[in-house]
């Protein structure tokens, strides 16, 4: 078997370019889609790997298959029982488990992991750790610049972006096939690689968490609500919910409020009352004042980041509205409470 990465820059650029346009990618795309390959075979061998999970908008293109959006991050979770952590956590012991999965990160997981590089022959990567802003950063951040042969526009770096955190659920997950596009184009060639399985967080738990992440955002005051990239998430709803996943998310109320009770234990916000996070009150959809901003974030998306056929914002709005109009009618009752927030008089 020849390694892929060994033969000659020229026949990699071709193959890249073909697989390209196969697969209707730019030829940069499936370069990077391989080193993101390269990288979870790698990560998912290391000491830590049987207590990590593949999460995020790349689990649902790479392993799932679900959405047609091009994402340079990998974003991982690890198991806080890995760090000696168990059950619902008070609050000095979550700031313990940051601290100490963030000191593992630096010490341990970057030095690994550059070892397993140069032991797979990959000897021109460059691993970078993100220095942390304070010494219980959680995510933590890592860069991995590889050499590419393919040339890039400015916003596409030849880089891979690990992102792994410990406050993550790590359930519900399916272990799922993962391969390259060069090993799915072209299965028979000596310099094909055999597929990886991996743990991936299911669907439904993703469509959910991203529909949380939306309603906490815009609880936030107008003027401090984002809006730069954010608009992907509107997309991966719409397309999860084309799928089928929204009827499988609130099937039962255990996954909703298993979800609701980590971020409000382990992601808290200031400001956002988690009580509405109750079906009832659910609403993902940006305000009608940010509305544009949002349209204009989303054509950027299509132009740059979505590889496949997409809707207009006008029908991507329309189904997410859909998907939360069949959240806010489901049938169970919403049990969880939480402590009301205090404002500050001015």
């Amino acid at each position: 078997m020849t390694n892929f990465y060994d033969i000659p820059d020229k026949l990699k650029n071709e193959i890249f370019t073909e697989v390209g346009k196969k697969s209707s990618l730019p030829a940069y795309a499936a370069e990077k889609d391989w080193w993101v390959v390269q990288c979870l075979s790698i990560i998912f061998d290391m000491d830590i790997g049987k207590h990590l999970v593949f999460k995020g908008g790349t689990s649902l293109s790479k392993a799932w298959g679900l959405i047609e959006r091009f994402s340079e991050d990998v974003d991982l979770a690890v198991d806080r029982s890995f760090f000696g952590f168990e059950g619902e956590l008070g609050k000095s012991q979550r700031t313990k488990l940051r601290k100490k999965a963030s000191n593992y990160i630096t010490d341990v997981f970057v030095p690994e992991l550059k070892r397993k590089f140069n032991k797979s022959g990959f000897n021109d990567v460059d691993v970078k750790a993100i220095e942390p802003l304070s010494s219980d950063q959680d995510p933590r951040i890592i860069e991995i610049y590889y050499p590419n042969v393919i040339e890039s526009p400015a916003y596409i770096r030849p880089k891979v972006q690990i992102e792994i955190g410990s406050r993550s659920m790590r359930e519900p997950f399916t272990l799922v096939p993962v391969k390259s596009l060069i090993d799915e184009y072209y299965p028979d060639k000596d310099f094909a690689q055999p597929e990886i399985e991996i743990p991936v967080v299911n669907a439904e738990r993703t469509l959910l968490e991203k529909i949380f992440l939306l309603h906490e955002e815009f609880q936030r005051p107008e003027e401090k609500i984002r809006v730069d990239r954010l608009s992907r998430h509107l997309y991966d709803i719409y397309q999860l919910d084309k799928s089928g996943f929204t009827d499988k998310a609130i099937a039962g109320k255990e996954l909703y409020e298993t979800i609701v009770r980590h971020r409000y234990i382990f992601t808290k916000l200031g400001g956002v009352d988690y009580n509405k996070h109750n079906p009832k009150y659910i609403n993902p959809i940006p305000p009608s004042e940010l509305m544009d901003a949002w349209g204009k974030d989303y054509q950027i998306m299509q132009e740059q980041m979505i590889y496949g056929d997409s809707p207009s914002f006008d029908k991507l709005i329309a189904g997410v509205r859909k998907a939360t109009e069949m959240i806010t009618n489901i049938g169970w009752e919403f049990e969880l409470t939480f402590p009301p927030i205090i404002k500050k008089e001015k």
